[in-house]
């Protein structure tokens, strides 16, 4: 039987739904070659038999499941070293794929031999009524971008190889550390917009989002590791416009009993909060209401980076 010269790793954790909804989608690929499917779970054996093992595209193509503990970069490192395959696509649990996802994603990959190649990732249009509540995760990706993540995107194996893998050790960040790695290497990455997944739009309480976010402290190890991310910060030290708005919104709030002209400091976050849902009356009036909450979810956000950066000795927040 000859070795099939594409592979498509999936990394699961805790989302034995998603997953099966992603295995639907890669089931329909249209892509006719051979090529061979890892999946590196945590799920005991009953959920792995009645979500992997019982699938119709187990008895249509290789495929193999295997347990891995450990973060992300690990199932990862263990997916891409236990294929076959020259040509390693990555795709996240939470993703769902195109028809012609892998098609043209290796389309793409066998015009620039060497290259790593980014997909194009857009919220799932199945789940946009979810867009509506108030904390959500989705991701929308127009490659290349600065991150250049995991969810949709090609390695050559043999530059996974060159560069040893995904670090273990970060909790978070750990396909954008790779994706670094592989330009400082001097692998050019390329996009193939067409070649589409879906992301998960998930809604969470605020309490939920709060936990789901606490990982973003770990971010601080990442950019220890490449202070040229700095150049992308608000100030070097900001990870986004939003965090730099309501870290300067609180001290505004905090000093203004004593000094009250520093509450000026809290109108540009009031002022861009309040169009994130748009600019009608209705839209403003959600947005005010909402403000509390998303204000809480930031500080934290920033409040988590900064623990981080004593953690990692390096100022991100």
């Amino acid at each position: 039987m000859s070795v099939p010269e594409i592979a498509v790793v999936v990394a699961s954790h805790d989302r034995s739904l998603r997953l099966r909804w992603l295995l639907n989608a890669l089931e329909e690929q249209t892509f006719d070659e051979p090529w061979e499917l890892v999946i590196v779970h945590d799920y005991d054996p009953p959920t792995s038999e009645r979500v992997i093992e019982r699938h119709p595209i187990a008895g249509q193509r290789s495929v193999r499941a295997m347990h891995g503990d450990g973060g992300p970069g690990r199932r990862r490192n263990t997916g891409w070293r236990a294929a076959r395959g020259e040509l390693v696509a990555f795709i996240d649990d939470d993703c769902r794929a195109e028809p012609d996802w892998l098609e043209r994603l290796v389309a793409i990959a066998r015009q620039h031999p060497g290259h790593v190649i980014q997909g194009r990732t857009r919220p799932d249009p199945f789940e946009e009524q979810v867009l509506k509540a108030p904390h959500v995760r989705t991701l929308d990706i127009v490659p290349v971008n600065s991150y250049r993540e995991t969810c949709n995107i090609l390695y050559p194996r043999e530059l996974l190889e060159r560069l040893e893998g995904f670090d273990e050790r970060a909790i978070t960040g750990e396909d954008v550390d790779l994706s670094l790695r592989a330009l400082a290497a001097g692998a050019p990455i390329k996009a193939a917009p067409d070649a589409l997944a879906y992301h998960a739009i998930e809604s969470f309480t605020l309490p939920g989002i709060l936990r789901v976010n606490l990982k973003w402290r770990h971010l601080a190890y990442l950019v220890k590791r490449h202070p040229e991310l700095r150049s992308e910060f608000p100030f070097g030290i900001f990870w986004d416009e939003e965090h730099m708005l309501v870290t300067a919104a609180a001290v505004g709030v905090l000093g203004a009993s004593r000094h009250p002209w520093l509450l000026a400091l809290a109108a540009p976050y009031v002022r861009k909060a309040s169009r994130r849902r748009g600019r009608g009356r209705r839209a403003r009036a959600l947005a005010l209401a909402e403000l509390p909450g998303q204000a809480t979810r930031q500080l934290a956000e920033v409040l988590g980076m900064a623990a981080g950066s004593v953690r990692h000795r390096t100022l991100l927040l």
